[in-house]
């Protein structure tokens, strides 16, 4: 072998592409390991569909380039989107983009339609058939489709292959054993459990259920409950880099409140909503075993879940929800649930009954929190009036990604603070969203003292520079693992605030029924409030909700 054949065995494409790929995985050791499970998977996997998309690219000096282009997208979009949100992302997140495109805005949804109108321009101007190729696609394909069409004869091969495998770890599994084919094993581990959800639907084995003698009316105190989850409700106040001159919470929540909120442990960060509901609601943690979205499984057939339970208690149990009734597939999700009633803005319901609408807030889609929340205390009033238990679930909106104000605040207090742009706005919004949920809990403790009022945030809000933001301003102890699931905490019982240092979101169920029951449910039923806590042993109770919602109607 003379020198230029050696140039052409030692320097071309494919020891380029190799070589990028080794360094960008060297680069990113944090995420993944250069350990057997990448070699023995990964990496091969990459190579030989690098080799393919060569042979669909007509050959020019941009080939190399295109070929890879696909390959290095995935794993950009892989990594953006786990330092965004705190998780790894899985092929059926793909079913929220329509949640996506909703969110993102104008510029967001150009940006897309720009990058889609670029890789269909390039297709057409680059990409040649060949049947040669098309034959040397085929083993690809196989592997490609496996997760879907063979689900556990992906699990067999992945179990052999991997260097470590950790079926509650999903972030040590990409770290082990690559990006590319984790994503292929979640899908294949979803589809083979969902294939026997059937299995967890005898309600008889499910612990959460109330003793006989409980599920009576005559056995509830009657008094109501008041839920308010917070889109993104993070209290600045816990930053401790800001600069000192911004004091970002008004004084007239400082001092309804105090020193007495502690923090709950949402199980997802930046976004997913629905998770934090799912908990909340079900009081089991959101293990996403069938579905990257829990409420994506519920058919709309009766699960056992708190609105059920406190309806067969005697409550009417109604859900203001803020948004959209398309998103998370809500309203099967909520008939599940076991709502009696459920509002949305008639903005978006205009058939349907509802109390709520935007009224002078049509340029911003994200309903002010001070308009939802007066329309709720009149319709509170209404229900009161009637002398019937009943449990006032409000979920809000503002406050979500973008953080737009809207023209039902005022102008912004803290300006030119040398903050990231996002974080700026969500000091803003959170001074009068502060305002106007002390004016809300001041009303609402006056029409209501003898009732469980509790406030939450379902996650903390997606910085665009993500966790590293929040550490930059020091957001809690660096030491603290769950920092960045932390979200604050309010409770007032019987017209007094109370403090619960560290809660889990799941375990706000078993609050209430313990509240509702006279600390009769605590009696008779497992109440775990500690921290940390073993969450797998609710792994069976969660697979029988998710079992029984799944049922078709």
């Amino acid at each position: 072998m003379n020198l230029t054949q050696l140039r052409r065995v030692v320097f071309n494409r494919y020891t380029l592409f190799m070589g990028v790929l080794y360094l960008y995985l060297a680069a990113t050791d944090e995420l993944i390991e250069l350990t057997k499970g990448v070699w023995r998977m990964e990496i091969p996997l990459l190579v030989y569909l690098y080799w393919l998309l060569n042979l669909f690219i007509r050959p020019s000096r941009w080939q190399p380039l295109l070929a890879a282009l696909p390959l290095a997208g995935l794993y950009l979009i892989h990594d953006y989107y786990f330092l965004r949100f705190f998780r790894i992302p899985k092929i059926n997140d793909l079913d929220q983009l329509p949640e996506l495109i909703g969110v993102l805005g104008f510029t967001g949804n150009l940006m897309l339609m720009g990058t889609a109108a670029l890789f269909v321009y390039l297709l057409i101007l680059f990409v040649r058939f060949s049947w040669t190729a098309v034959g040397l696609a085929i083993p690809g394909l196989i592997v490609l489709s496996l997760p879907s069409l063979a689900p556990a004869s992906y699990i067999a091969l992945f179990t052999h292959l991997s260097y470590e495998l950790i079926h509650y770890a999903t972030v040590v599994n990409v770290e082990k054993n690559g990006r590319l084919v984790t994503a292929l094993y979640n899908e294949a581990k979803r589809r083979e459990t969902f294939s026997h959800i059937d299995q967890y639907r005898d309600i008889a084995k499910l612990r959460l259920t109330l003793p006989p003698e409980l599920e009576n009316p005559t056995r509830a105190n009657g008094h109501n409950v008041h839920m308010i989850v917070m889109e993104g409700f993070l209290d600045p106040t816990l930053l401790a880099n800001l600069p000192k001159r911004i004091k970002p919470t008004h004084p007239d929540l400082t001092a309804l409140i105090g020193n007495k909120q502690g923090f709950s442990i949402s199980p997802v960060f930046g976004g997913y909503t629905s998770q934090a509901e799912f908990e909340i609601l079900c009081g089991v943690p959101a293990f996403q075993e069938f579905d990257e979205i829990e409420f994506n499984v519920f058919s709309g057939t009766e699960t056992y879940c708190l609105p059920r339970i406190l309806h067969r208690l005697g409550y009417h149990t109604m859900a203001s929800n803020a948004f959209k009734p398309d998103f998370f597939n809500t309203i099967p999700a909520y008939r599940g649930l076991g709502f009696d009633a459920v509002y949305f803005s008639k903005e978006y319901t205009p058939t349907q009954d509802t109390y709520l609408t935007k009224g002078d807030d049509q340029d911003n889609k994200y309903f002010f929190d001070g308009d939802l929340f007066s329309q709720n205390l009149a319709f509170v009033k209404q229900r009161l009036a009637e002398k019937k238990p009943f449990l006032n679930y409000v979920l809000t909106v503002y406050g979500h990604f973008p953080f737009e104000y809207g023209n039902r605040i005022g102008p912004p207090v803290f300006e030119n603070t040398q903050l990231p742009w996002d974080l700026e706005r969500i000091i803003n919004q959170h001074y009068y969203r502060s305002k106007a949920l002390a004016d809300y809990l001041k009303q609402l403790l006056q029409l209501d003292p003898e009732s469980l009022i509790i406030l939450v945030s379902d996650h903390l809000p997606p910085l665009e520079g993500g966790f590293e933001t929040y550490g930059e301003y020091g957001y809690l102890k660096p030491e603290i693992v769950d920092r960045f699931h932390r979200n604050r905490l309010i409770v007032f019982r019987n017209g007094r605030a109370e403090t619960h240092k560290i809660f889990y979101h799941f375990n706000i169920y078993r609050m209430i029924l313990d509240y509702v029951t006279n600390q009769e449910y605590c009696r008779t039923k497992p109440c775990n409030f500690s921290y940390p806590q073993d969450q797998e042993q609710l792994r069976d109770d969660y697979r029988i909700i998710m079992g029984l919602a799944s049922r078709h109607p």
